[in-house]
């Protein structure tokens, strides 16, 4: 479903925030004090506007209530993040999603009123030592605590052997969900007695300590 997204500050997290969200189909307006910010996204995202999240007047002339999420992009100034948030809550901002640089302003934001917060430096570093601990691993997604959605290349070492050889599910408590092969389109796995072979992918979920155990 696409929605109404205001990205409020446009360092290079907010920047691709807005951009990539935009490029999903979503009406994003973009807010920044700074002009030259403004200038860079305004031709990238549906509307591109100057304000000061720490002046409640100024959110208030954006309309800010009527979107259904509110980014907060400001996680090197740790005082108007708090300042932002506290205002966007009297404005009945639906959904609040603050970013953080560390655990403890994580904690705070939270509980001052944030419905998420985010810690983009530590998922990159998470996503980074993860793939080069498991060769195989070509991209993964952290879906909920201690669960992850992983694409796994096959390669050699396990090119040949069924999925009921590899018995994921029982050793490593691992379920296969998709196989992609070549160019052909991605097919939900039905049959354990699948034979992979060496340039396929494999999608599966399970712990992110399961699936390094799994395939590195």
């Amino acid at each position: 479903m696409k929605q109404d997204i205001a990205v409020i500050g446009l360092g290079i997290f907010g920047h691709e925030v807005a951009v990539m969200l935009e490029k999903k189909g979503n009406h994003v307006l973009a807010v920044d004090i700074d002009k030259t910010e403004i200038k860079k996204i305004q031709d990238h995202v549906t509307a591109a506007m100057m304000a000061n999240v720490t002046e409640l007047d100024s959110l208030k002339e954006l309309d800010i209530g009527k979107f259904d999420v509110v980014i907060l992009g400001l996680g090197d100034n740790f005082e108007q993040l708090v300042l932002g948030i506290t205002y966007l809550k009297k404005l009945d901002v639906k959904r609040i999603i603050a970013r953080a640089t560390t655990e403890i302003q994580q904690e705070i934001l939270l509980r001052i009123g944030a419905d998420e917060v985010i810690l983009p430096e530590k998922q990159s570093a998470r996503h980074l030592a993860e793939r080069l601990s498991t060769p195989n691993l070509l991209e993964y997604l952290e879906v909920a605590e201690d669960l992850n959605v992983a694409e796994i290349h096959i390669g050699e070492k396990f090119a040949g052997k069924t999925l009921l050889e590899l018995d994921l599910r029982k050793k490593f408590n691992i379920t296969a969900l998709i196989l992609k092969r070549n160019s052909q389109k991605p097919k939900i796995i039905t049959s354990p007695e699948l034979r992979l072979l060496e340039d396929d992918t494999l999608v599966v979920i399970g712990s992110q300590e399961d699936i390094g155990k799994a395939f590195s």
